[in-house]
């Protein structure tokens, strides 16, 4: 797992973390900002921004709380950060394969047809917004490793290397 330091000053020049987490709209360098946390005076929140060679990190800090008309502590120093730099772990984007639960229909939909692994796995892909060309290519990807993977095994099974007994 790559971890980077950056310096107070080098985030905030990179607008992390950002005034209002709606400024990732408009933001260049800020991808996410999503709160994680809450702490008793505070929310922790992780924030996803690109550097300046195009590499994606993520970060936590603290922001004050939105409560309303209700008395919360004071903001948090430095964002939540002590010392001069905040470690960042690098990230990517990729889809997840998420269960969830899902209300039952009122009638069981017994005529539904049955989609094959690539259109399956395509589903996955589109549902993170991925486009169906795109999502295809991937799923095909995947089968035809798994399929690399499972003859891998195969041959290894079949053909034990000699392990010198």
């Amino acid at each position: 797992m790559p971890l980077q330091q950056f310096t107070v000053d080098q985030l905030a020049d990179l607008g992390v973390p950002p005034d209002d987490p709606e400024d990732v709209e408009y933001s260049e360098t800020v991808l996410l900002d999503e709160a994680v946390g809450t702490l008793k005076y505070s929310q922790q929140r992780r924030c996803v921004f690109r550097d300046d060679d195009d590499r994606t990190w993520s970060v936590t800090y603290e922001a004050p709380v939105d409560a309303g008309d209700y008395e919360v502590g004071p903001p948090p120093d430095n964002h939540g950060w002590y010392g001069e730099t905040v470690e960042a772990t690098e990230v990517e984007q990729r889809p997840v394969i998420v269960r969830r639960w899902e209300p039952v229909p009122d009638e069981p939909d017994i005529e539904r047809p049955h989609l094959g692994a690539i259109d399956s796995l395509a589903a996955i892909w589109e549902e993170s917004g991925t486009r169906t060309s795109v999502a295809r290519e991937a799923a095909a990807e995947w089968i035809v490793q798994h399929a690399d993977e499972v003859a891998r095994l195969h041959d290894e099974y079949l053909n034990p290397e000699d392990d010198g007994r």
